[in-house]
């Protein structure tokens, strides 16, 4: 694999974050911000910093981070994409569902993704020309292809459209599923849909931070993968995801 040194790099930190949130987990959660449906805790601050320390220790890639934003950000060239804590608010009230995301992004096409689910220690990964794996163990997209069979996972980000219309609009995508989950998370959801405890997963005006290491991942797994800019800010994203591109028919 061309980016095996990045990958590698890239599961050391997220591990590393990893096990400084499960001890966080425990104590004091100090919010340092509560703005309309978001939330930031010390603890986003805090993994964030571990991670940005490890990564420009060891490799020149710019970086695009979700608390401190971008740190020479090329135009075309690869950079790391970081979300230190993805479902920050399941962290704060001990909802055990949320992980570390670390990304590669070329061309603002994610090549490589790690997610570590801290609470289950469970290491997701996969990239351009390399398998999908879950603590080292070849995955795949579940088998699926009816979406009246499927699992569909999807969630709330702060930037979408709260209006009737916007509701309506998604639970027309609702309807094509046996099941719908949100499980406050993009990032685990990805991972779940790259090892087929999902089928397909959707978010509108999600940030790239959120789910850039979980696409490279279920691509990596043979999924089907849609991610399409945002008018409304350059770092936002449409997604759409499936086992089988027949899901979203």
């Amino acid at each position: 694999m061309k980016w095996s040194r990045e990958l590698e790099l890239a599961q050391q930190a997220a591990k590393e974050a990893g096990r400084l949130l499960a001890e966080l987990a425990g104590g004091a959660k100090e919010v340092l911000s509560a703005e309309g449906r978001d939330i930031k805790l010390k603890a986003d601050r805090e993994a964030e910093q571990l991670i940005l320390d490890r990564l420009r220790g060891a490799s020149s890639h710019p970086v695009l981070a979700e608390e401190s934003g971008e740190h020479g950000v090329p135009a075309g060239g690869p950079f790391w994409v970081i979300d230190p804590l993805d479902g920050t608010l399941n962290f704060k009230r001990g909802i055990p569902i949320c992980g570390v995301s670390i990304a590669l992004v070329e061309g603002m096409d994610p090549i490589l993704g790690v997610i570590h689910d801290f609470n289950r220690d469970e290491l997701f990964s996969g990239g351009t020309g390399d398998a999908a794996r879950l603590n080292g163990t070849e995955t795949a997209v579940s088998e699926i292809r009816d979406p009246s069979q499927a699992v569909l996972a999807t969630g709330l980000p702060v930037g979408r459209d709260y209006s009737v219309e916007g509701f309506a609009e998604m639970i027309q995508h609702f309807r094509r599923f046996k099941k719908t989950r949100m499980i406050g998370s993009a990032a685990i959801s990805l991972a779940w849909a790259a090892c087929g405890r999902v089928e397909a997963y959707a978010e509108d005006e999600i940030m790239l931070w959120d789910v850039a290491a979980g696409v490279a991942i279920v691509r990596s797994a043979g999924g089907y993968v849609s991610l399409e800019p945002s008018p409304k800010n350059k770092w936002a994203r449409r997604v759409r995801v499936a086992a089988h591109e027949t899901l979203w028919g």
